[in-house]
């Protein structure tokens, strides 16, 4: 639910799944939002997969709405994840 926690949860886990940026809510071209929870302006981590230390971290830019009841630029977005067992 915290993605701008990535560096805490890299090398404790193979996969974080995470949320709550609403991805960044209101976009505009060539940026990652205005605005997410827990990040405050301009966040970095919004939507999308992102690894570190070999963890990753997939963030879904969801379906809601967060402290504005809104979005612009932003589709609302559902991630399925294949899961496969490794060798």
């Amino acid at each position: 639910h915290e993605p701008q926690y990535l560096d805490l949860y890299a090398g404790y886990a193979d996969l974080a799944l995470t949320g709550h940026a609403h991805g960044g809510q209101i976009r505009l071209p060539f940026t990652e939002g205005l605005f997410a929870p827990g990040q405050g302006t301009l966040p970095k981590l919004t939507s999308g997969m992102h690894k570190k230390e070999g963890t990753t971290m997939v963030i879904s830019r969801g379906l809601g709405n967060s402290v504005f009841p809104f979005r612009f630029l932003n589709r609302p977005e559902i991630v399925v994840v294949d899961l496969n067992r490794g060798s």
